[in-house]
């Protein structure tokens, strides 16, 4: 098998502090926190508790988050609501070794959102029982699989599957468990095929008229139209598919993914780093969607991407992703939250837009709107993205993204434990405190984002001599208990080109986009949870004029992604173009740049994408 670049920590390694772990206590304190006893497709009567509610995906889903989330906040509450389901999981494998609701007992893509759950807890707890039942289910999928293939969601989600396999393997290497792998790419969809030539490069309405296409059975739909290659969460998802074959075989299957990755940005790509797709691949005009699971299931297939490749390209992303596209889906108090988000959102209401599939309160901001999917599976984001932070690098530690934290490990069997001080995103500095180190000396590695012009590093305040490698910082030494280490990065102001020749203003991680006024209406009314629209009065449609330097502001704030205090300000010269207007709902199409405007001269004030619910993240632009 081919040897991977990095090794994922065990999930208890690394510990939140600072903003990232208050982050995480108002996700607890919100729907994260509440959903069981206020949603009935994760409550008390669901399936997998062995009560007559849900029996599918929403339960995995849902534990897939709240279980790391419970473990990181030491939350009793949340802790035995997981517990409660694991028990109920683990208690239900019957004699062949399947498990779960028995009126699903022949699916098999929600059970391998459960094994992903599982994985997690067995690193929490180490409770041996996990693997002994791991081990039994894959000894009954190896049996049965031949007579019961992969079909739909597990055919087209394999990968994740593999992803479970893969970490057994890597703790109880079993010649099956490689036999098993071996099926699941046989069976499953073909994503590296399907990756190397990639037919969609356009908007799935263009391919699958979906007015018509409704009219037909679930049999006959998918007979007619690539209903999994196009859907946007099974992409996302299938991303981490050439990582998981390069895994598995002998060959390197990264050129598949970064030219499916590079395909899939040219043609359906937005400034976030996403991909947009409502509910399939919807083009790369800012003003259609892309799906809240989307972006969790990308920020998780990036995770593994660079477990396997290394490279500090898909950190970048992972941060983009992290930092722009995911808070902006949320209320600030995370008791609502999108199902689609628009890149250039001028409005979040309940009314009919442009979506290929979807209904029309999707881009509002509440308990389960469009489809409950998104309720059950959005809680991961924040606690999986903490893993993201580190990893291992033969025998020296990588810090890959950043974020306040805490490391506690072993090398070559001494303990290694370093704090990780920083505001980043919001400021550009990262401190690494260490508090103990082993004897030998050990790499250290700290990842040099793309966007960093230069950088200053020292050690207790003197500057350092260092190599670099392949995008990363390289210090081979004997590190000293007490030592400080600090990175000092460089951002400019930088402008990047999107649909119709749009521009997206960047500095450091953040996207900025226009700071809109936001009126939250109340429009579905519950007793513990309500559905609100987001409206504006103020002006959308300008231009950035070109060939200008903005004036950059850096404020003193507690957390990265509040509207009243945004961390970073901009302010920009722009000038409206009247021709440029609403159309149901959104912001019309943006016109080709440059455009012609003779309206007057405007200061505009932007900010970070994140802080944000309405907005307009990919400007035209007119000359002075």
């Amino acid at each position: 098998m081919s040897k991977k670049k990095f090794q994922m920590l065990e999930l208890t390694e690394v510990t939140p502090s600072g903003w990232l772990k208050e982050q995480l206590k108002i996700q607890a304190s919100g729907l994260s926190g509440i959903l069981y006893d206020v949603w009935d497709s994760v409550g008390s009567y669901n399936g997998w508790l062995g009560g007559t509610g849900d029996n599918w995906e929403r339960a995995p889903y849902f534990l897939d988050g709240i279980l790391p989330l419970a473990y990181y906040l030491k939350d009793k509450k949340l802790w035995e609501i997981a517990q409660k389901y694991i028990d109920c999981i683990l208690d239900s494998q019957d004699e062949e070794g399947n498990f779960g609701p028995q009126d699903t007992k022949d699916d098999w893509w929600s059970r391998m959102v459960a094994l992903k759950v599982l994985v997690q807890y067995y690193e929490i707890t180490k409770e041996e029982r996990v693997l002994d039942f791991m081990h039994r289910y894959y000894h009954f999928q190896q049996k049965k699989l031949p007579e019961n293939p992969l079909t739909e969601w597990g055919k087209a989600r394999c990968a994740d599957l593999l992803y479970c396999i893969k970490w057994l393997y890597e703790r109880q290497p079993q010649v099956y468990l490689l036999e098993l792998a071996n099926v699941i790419v046989k069976q499953g969809d073909k994503w590296n095929e399907l990756f190397e030539r990639f037919p969609f490069v356009y908007p799935t309405e263009y391919y699958y008229d979906w007015g018509i296409m409704e009219n037909y059975t679930r049999n006959e739909l998918l007979k007619l139209m690539r209903f999994h290659h196009t859907h946007i969460v099974n992409v996302t998802m299938a991303l981490k598919y050439p990582a998981m074959t390069t895994w598995l075989k002998e060959n390197n299957d990264e050129k598949v993914l970064e030219e499916a990755m590079k395909t899939l940005n040219k043609y359906h790509g937005v400034a976030t780093g996403m991909i947009n797709g409502d509910e399939h691949l919807a083009g790369n005009s800012p003003s259609r969607g892309t799906e809240l699971c989307a972006v969790v299931e990308y920020m998780f297939s990036l995770h593994l991407i660079l477990e396997v490749f290394g490279k500090p390209e898909y950190a970048d992303l992972l941060e983009r992703l992290t930092y722009n596209a995911f808070p902006a889906m949320f209320s600030e108090d995370y008791m609502g939250h999108q199902y689609l988000q628009q890149v250039n959102q001028i409005k979040a209401t309940n009314e009919k837009r442009i979506w290929y599939n979807n209904l029309n309160d999707s881009n509002t901001y509440g308990l389960e709107p469009n489809f409950g999917c998104c309720t059950a599976n959005m809680h991961q984001g924040w606690p999986k993205f903490v893993r993201s932070l580190w990893y291992k690098d033969g025998g020296g530690i990588v810090s890959t993204v950043f974020a306040p934290n805490e490391l506690h490990t072993r090398l070559n069997g001494e303990e290694l434990w370093v704090e990780e001080r920083t505001e980043y995103p919001s400021k550009l500095e990262v401190q690494y405190h260490i508090y103990k180190a082993p004897t030998m000396p050990f790499t250290f590695r700290i990842r040099i984002p793309k966007w960093c012009r230069s950088y200053i590093l020292t050690s207790d305040g003197m500057e350092i001599q260092h190599s670099r490698e392949g995008g990363y910082i390289k210090l081979c030494q004997r590190f000293r208990e007490g030592q400080t280490i600090v990175i000092r990065f460089e951002a400019e102001v930088e402008f990047s080109k999107w649909y119709h020749d749009s521009i997206a203003v960047e500095r450091g991680p953040f996207i900025f986009v226009l700071d809109m006024s936001e009126k939250w209406k109340e429009y579905k009314v519950r007793d513990s949870v309500s559905d609100y629209e987001v409206i504006s009065d103020t002006p959308w449609n300008y231009a950035l004029i070109r060939n200008q330097t903005p004036h950059v502001e850096e404020k003193d704030t507690e957390m990265p992604f509040r509207k009243e205090e945004p961390p970073v300000i901009m302010t920009m010269k722009a000038r409206r173009v009247k021709e440029w207007k609403e159309e149901k709902g959104s912001a019309g199409d943006i016109p080709q740049s440059p455009v012609s405007t003779n309206l007057s001269e405007e200061i505009i004030r932007l900010v970070p994408f994140g802080c944000t619910h309405l907005r307009i993240g990919q400007f035209p632009f007119c000359e002075k």
